[in-house]
């Protein structure tokens, strides 16, 4: 680890291991609690002209961590310790718009109905208004967002919420906290000629209870406009809004839903953008997050939204598996179908655009966390297939069967040796193009998004003409995932911090026949195997090179030949761009063995 590039120790999460007798190596069902600490940054800076848009979600709550903000010690109960994530770490630069959630709607009854009541009586709101839940986190922390100590906070008259003060100073320019932590981020990131567009997202899972009442009524719809048009004029940051209702004509977190909500969410849409045109915000643009599946996202009326003001839609491809509701093992955010998957990103977008939705207004998105399950077993590598236990908890970093990318990469993925930690395997359903992580002796499955699957989707993004790329979440990359995003949309590079190349590989382990079940590769750790130098040097002068020479840049179909470094390759079944022939990795036996080049 100490050589590491990627990662590095952190004192406190160690100590919480150890409290806790947490091992990756034997653990199947606790969490790890692992801080974002142990990620060393390494966001490259790229060319973006003329390129879709790379964005993501950002939470106000990855701040918080009392291991290492107050007690400084990692021997603390679970409930104190958070991520601990620093957003004067992430560089200005590296994406196009940052949306911060969540924001609650006054009157919510759902699971944070006594959160955002709270909140309502802290900030002076009313019902069907919009409220920022956390004024600490939000306006006065200090810690993890580059200020130095505690100044007063208040809202003013009507408000209960005034820590020193009276005074209404519930303003961009006078606030700490998050707010003002992507305030002082926007202004750097202009300072290095890129605008840094700031988005707030309202709802999301926890808190879409309210949307259905109040689309109901022109008049409660307005309330909740004008809430929107204060919060901006206050902010004028804030070049952007999401809506995150999960779902109309869906239950999503067991809300209230009728057929009704697709008319009703236009009407929405619609006033909230004339009330923003009247107040002179013709720039401000609105998006909404929305589900992956067709059979759901068809309620959500999108070409009624489009026409009603609606500028971008962030389909929410991953999620398709999780524990314990899924009903088998399952990728949880592939690009392709396959016979064995339920849902895809590429199923959800020939559905927008069969509708006739422009691809402009079409973006889609990456994980930054697992999905994972206990019990595994796995009955088909590629296309994956097989079963789970999803009984009692589930592995994850601070909830069930949910790793996040930081732990990932810390615990289960090494990415610079192209192998997985403790135990765990890299796979690749090569059919569905998504990566996941196996052990097979503990039977735990980690589905992920990957640096190789990420650029996969960008590259999609480009040969589909949509809008761009987003992540859930921004806090959890260390910069590899995103620089794997401009990678694919082939942005050139203008200062490399980390040499992406060797991270776009491929599982180890994949099926030799991927139409086939198959059984777990047999690894022989004395086996004699070439060095990654000898594979690269052997036969320079003798084997004839007259096929067309290996491009890391194209997608090989079964069958294909090149050629690269002296020698002649065969690609035994569909190779990603960037897996390099020659190899001790990639390159075995013409027939038996899980590699997808064979010498020729």
């Amino acid at each position: 680890m100490s050589n590491s590039k990627l990662i590095q120790k952190d004192t406190y999460t160690e100590q919480s291991y150890e409290m806790d007798n947490f091992s990756p190596k034997t653990n199947d069902s606790k969490y790890s609690y692992t801080s974002g600490r142990v990620m060393k940054r390494v966001y490259n800076k790229y060319n973006k002209s003329n390129k879709p848009k790379v964005f993501g979600y950002y939470t106000d709550w990855s701040q918080y961590d009392k291991r290492a903000a107050e007690d400084k010690t990692g021997k603390i109960p679970a409930a104190q310790r958070g991520r601990g994530i620093d957003l004067t770490l992430l560089d200005p630069t590296a994406y196009d718009k940052i949306i911060i959630g969540f924001m609650g709607i006054v009157g919510d009854q759902g699971e944070n109905k006594s959160k955002i009541e709270q909140a309502a009586a802290w900030t002076g709101k009313k019902t069907n208004e919009m409220t920022i839940l956390d004024p600490w986190g939000d306006c006065q922390a200090a810690f993890n967002n580059g200020f130095q100590g505690w100044q007063p906070m208040g809202f003013g008259p009507g408000a209960t919420y005034n820590d020193g003060t009276n005074m209404d100073t519930f303003y961009q320019e006078q606030v700490q906290g998050v707010f003002g932590g992507l305030r002082d981020l926007q202004k750097k990131a202009l300072q290095q000629g890129h605008e840094l567009a700031l988005s707030f997202s309202i709802g999301g899972w926890t808190m879409s209870h309210a949307f259905h009442e109040l689309a109901k009524k022109k008049d409660g719809i307005q309330t909740f406009a004008n809430s929107i048009v204060d919060f901006i004029k206050r902010f004028p940051m804030f070049s952007e809004l999401d809506i995150d209702w999960e779902y109309p004509n869906g239950s999503g977190n067991g809300n209230p839903h009728g057929p009704e909500d697709g008319e009703n969410y236009v009407t929405l849409i619609s006033i909230l953008r004339s009330t923003l045109d009247k107040h002179s915000m013709n720039q401000v643009k609105i998006s909404i997050a929305c589900s992956a599946n067709p059979d759901l996202l068809k309620y959500s009326n999108v070409k009624g939204l489009l026409a009603a003001g609606l500028h971008g839609i962030n389909v929410m491809t991953y999620d398709f598996f999780g524990t314990p509701w899924a009903k088998s093992l399952a990728n949880h955010t592939n690009l392709y179908k396959t016979e064995h998957s339920e849902f895809s990103l590429q199923e959800a977008v020939e559905y927008l655009l069969e509708e006739g939705v422009d691809p402009e207004n079409i973006n889609v998105g990456y994980a930054g966390y697992s999905r994972s399950a206990k019990g595994a077993e796995i009955s088909s590598f590629s296309p994956l297939h097989g079963t789970y236990d999803g009984n009692g908890t589930t592995v994850g970093t601070f909830e069930s069967g949910c790793v996040e990318w930081y732990d990932v990469i810390n615990n289960y993925l090494d990415l610079e040796n192209q192998s997985g930690r403790n135990g765990y395997r890299v796979y690749t359903d090569q059919k569905a193009c998504a990566d996941y992580l196996y052990n097979p002796e503990l039977k735990v499955f980690h589905s992920i998004d990957t640096p190789r699957t990420v650029r996969e989707k960008a590259r999609y993004v480009i040969e589909n003409g949509l809008g761009g790329l987003f992540t859930w979440t921004i806090e959890q990359d260390n910069g590899v995932l995103v620089n794997a995003a401009r990678e694919g949309m082939g942005c050139p590079i203008v200062k490399q911090v980390i040499d992406m190349a060797p991270f776009y590989f491929e599982g180890e382990n994949v099926a030799s026949n991927p139409d086939s079940e198959t059984d777990y590769p047999d690894i022989d750790e004395d086996e004699e195997t070439t060095t990654e130098d000898e594979a690269e040097t052997e036969d320079d002068s003798d084997v004839g090179t007259h096929y067309e020479a290996w491009d890391a840049t194209i997608n090989y179909v079964g069958g294909s030949k090149v050629s690269h470094k002296g020698s002649n390759y065969l690609a035994k079944w569909w190779v990603g761009a960037g897996t390099e022939p020659g190899l001790p990795s990639t390159t075995g036996a013409a027939s038996g063995d899980a590699k997808p080049w064979t010498k020729i």
